[in-house]
């Protein structure tokens, strides 16, 4: 019976363990401790997949992350807001280049 107890919290911990440590899409959602956030970036044009996306918050600074993966639906367009939380991508949005913070 003790064997069982310690092996149940022995998963329990490696699962919280991954949430922590591990970042990648999935564990980006389930962790309570990543906010929501909107931030922007240039995107290439005629695709509408983005690989390794770098963004800038509302601030013009860049993120200290890069998003591995975005997938957008308008291959004309090149700005965009993500709603995200960490490399979780949950709605983009396209953007005219005005409303792109500007680099500082």
């Amino acid at each position: 019976m003790k064997k069982l107890f310690y092996s149940i919290i022995g998963i329990i911990a490696l699962a919280i363990a991954a949430l922590v440590v591990i970042p990648n899409q999935y564990t980006d959602y389930f962790n309570p401790h990543i906010k929501m956030e909107t931030d922007y970036a240039k995107v290439p044009k005629n695709t509408q997949k983005y690989y390794n996306v770098q963004a800038v918050d509302r601030n013009g600074r860049k993120l200290p992350y890069k998003i591995m993966y975005v997938g957008g639906y308008d291959p004309t367009q090149e700005y965009i807001a993500i709603h995200h939380k960490r490399q979780y991508v949950k709605l983009i949005e396209y953007i005219p280049k005005n409303k792109m913070p500007k680099n500082n």
